[in-house]
């Protein structure tokens, strides 16, 4: 009963705080969602950094975006510390904020290392090169 009186006497902060707190929920929930415009990143960090098969035998596709318009390619390897070979972006030119990349006579037995570069700066997942096989994909 006591805690009854104190919620009716301070009715309208608990009603305020009760309005505040469902539209951070639900900023949160929009931003979370994954719409492409709720994305926390700028400028030529990469995202949606996507990889699956080609389309023609022992090919992958490696493909990801950027806010603005950058050069972008991937180098990679099958050793995480000898990322060797270039992988450049043929089909949207030099500049752009959709990259895909396409590595043609991949083994599929095999596990490659990749970090995407853009505008100069390496990238992969947690610091380290992203993996993957065809077997995986």
């Amino acid at each position: 009963m006591l805690l009854w009186n104190r919620v009716k006497r301070n009715g309208p902060l608990v009603v305020g705080v009760l309005f505040v707190l469902v539209c951070v929920v639900t900023v949160f929930v929009v931003k979370v969602s994954g719409s492409e415009s709720s994305i926390f990143v700028e400028g030529c960090t990469p995202y949606n950094i996507d990889i699956k098969r080609g389309d023609e035998e022992n090919t992958v596709n490696i493909s990801w975006k950027s806010k603005s318009k950058c050069s972008g390619y991937i180098v990679y390897g099958t050793e995480m510390k000898d990322l060797r070979m270039v992988g450049i972006d043929l089909e949207n030119g030099i500049e752009s904020k959709n990259h895909t990349v396409v590595l043609k006579s991949l083994l599929s037995s095999k596990i490659y290392y990749f970090s995407v570069v853009s505008d100069g700066i390496s990238y992969g997942k947690s610091g380290l090169p992203i993996s993957f096989s065809i077997d995986s994909l």
